[in-house]
């Protein structure tokens, strides 16, 4: 499945509406139609009105009704959910049927024109429309859990400090725009629910904590957009009335994408070959549950220490670094396996050589590659161990100020045929370790795995190698961007490298 990053981030607002394939929908008066390429697979039938070019021309393979949509002239009877740009829109709602008013000012200034419109909810869009990343409550409790929780407005800006102190503040700093849903009354009983209530009911109650319909609260949910890969996930933070982060869904972006039950079964087997107190440090689902086809996972929010500010700088960044690489070192120890050459040369040597081979990497990295590749192809067999694979710190919570406690997340892309150093390189890069602290930890990694340390190199020659492939396939490459697809790396790549060059000075 090929992505469109420009589309609206894949629509993630999905999480807000009541979907469902026999609804009959409405698309009249909206500037920017390509979020609706995102829903229409999960929509029944879909009217457009004013339209210059039909809005599903242009569909990719992430919907499956391209065929059902009809160009008018004016709209046709009452519709079940409506996407527009104007509360007058609403006129064509049916009764329970949805508004979403794609809010380019604030629609609260414009007139009700139907009497019996009732306000479901408006969402602030960060750091701005359509290419929003984070929809944030228009409430109090919604800027202190944006500004305090999910720390949006970074403490090293003036507006982040004030915004730390008044989080309100943060309401005027962001762009004022985003969505505003509204539903036509009466709501028959059967009204359908949104995604995110449908979701949030099945998780309680398969965690054991049933709740009446009643209790939801749309405007209670920070909705964020995670990566735009096919199989990666939409998130929902749910907060209580004073703004704390209490809970986190993680809902399939696509019926049938089968991510995120993977990611629940990994952590089974992860558990029990980590052991109780290795595992303690995991972070894991309370509930799993498929929701009309669509995985999703429950979590319990585990807030985290800042990862920047004079604290982490003069000793928590120490300690956390220390700390993640006595764990991922006991971590590797017990998962450790070692392979035939069969498997050192698909896991180890493979992907390194046919990264080589394509020519794409800048000529002084080119050659410390085939270095790289030299060194490994001189090894009779390698080990493998558990890798998390994507272990930046947005991947971690570090549950102690002082650095020295952490927990772990998002264990989607781990494997037990991992690369040995790979995790620690990549952590340390995205902590921004200075490099005497960076090479210890590397050198301290080795030692506890018994490997030589002119082995960093290579292994994260090897790490880097096979990410870089995977990269590819969610990010396509683009002729002439070095930076694209999985050339992202090359940024992170020069961070590392000053480790490698102490380690290889000493």
């Amino acid at each position: 499945m090929t992505v469109d990053p420009n589309d609206y981030r894949l629509a993630d607002f999905k999480l807000l509406l009541p979907l469902r394939r026999d609804a009959r929908a409405l698309l009249i008066g909206a500037e920017d139609t390509r979020f609706i390429r995102h829903l229409a697979g999960e929509l029944g039938e879909l009217h457009t009105v004013g339209m210059a070019t039909a809005p599903l021309a242009a569909t990719q393979a992430t919907s499956s009704c391209a065929g059902i949509e009809r160009r008018l002239v004016r709209p046709e009877g009452l519709y079940d959910l409506v996407f527009s740009a104007s509360l007058e829109a609403a006129r064509y709602l049916s009764p329970g049927g949805t508004l979403c008013c794609l809010r380019l000012d604030s629609p609260s200034r414009e007139p009700l024109l139907v009497d019996d419109l009732r306000l479901v909810g408006r969402w602030r869009a960060f750091p701005s429309w359509p290419d929003f990343r984070v929809l944030i409550p228009e409430r109090a409790a919604g800027w202190r859990a944006a500004v305090r929780g999910l720390r949006l407005l970074p403490l090293r800006s003036w507006t982040g400090l004030l915004a730390q102190l008044h989080p309100a503040l943060a309401a005027w700093k962001l762009p004022g725009h985003g969505i505003a849903l509204y539903r036509r009354q009466p709501e028959p009983a059967s009204s359908p629910a949104s995604l995110l209530e449908a979701a949030d009911a099945a998780l309680s109650s398969a965690a054991g904590r049933p709740r009446e319909a009643a209790d939801f609260d749309p405007m209670a949910w920070v909705a964020v957009s995670g990566r735009l890969g096919p199989g990666n996930p939409i998130l929902a933070f749910h907060m209580d009335r004073c703004g704390q982060l209490r809970r986190l869904i993680k809902l399939a972006r696509y019926p049938g994408a089968e991510h995120l039950p993977l990611e629940a079964r990994k952590l089974e087997t992860i558990e029990g070959a980590l052991g109780p107190e290795l595992a303690t440090r995991v972070i894991r689902p309370t509930a799993s549950t498929p929701i009309d086809g669509r995985a999703a996972l429950a979590y319990d929010y585990v807030p985290t220490f800042a990862f920047f500010g004079l604290r982490w700088r003069w000793s928590g960044r120490r300690r956390f670094c220390r700390a993640m690489t006595a764990w991922l070192a006991a971590v590797a120890l017990v998962t450790r396996r070692e392979d035939d050459p069969d498997v050192t040369e698909s896991l180890h040597r493979g992907p390194l050589r046919a990264l080589i081979e394509r020519g794409i990497l800048p000529s002084a990295m080119q050659a410390e590659a085939r270095q790289a590749l030299a060194w490994l192809d001189a090894q009779a067999t390698l080990p493998t161990v558990l890798e998390h694979g994507d272990l930046g710190i947005y991947n971690t919570r570090m549950t102690a100020g002082d650095g020295s406690d952490f927990r772990v997340l998002d264990w989607g892309s781990s494997t037990f045929d991992g690369i040995a150093l790979g995790d620690l390189a990549y952590l340390l890069s995205s902590a921004r370790a200075p490099g005497k602290l960076g090479s210890s930890c590397l050198r301290q990694y080795l030692q506890e795995l018994d490997l030589p340390e002119t082995a960093a190199a290579p292994l994260w020659f090897a790490y880097l190698a096979r990410r870089w492939a995977e990269l590819d396939t969610v990010r396509l490459p683009v002729d002439g961007d070095p930076g694209s697809g999985g050339g992202v790396l090359l940024s992170i790549h020069a961070q590392i490298m000053p480790y490698l060059d102490r380690l290889a000075s000493r």
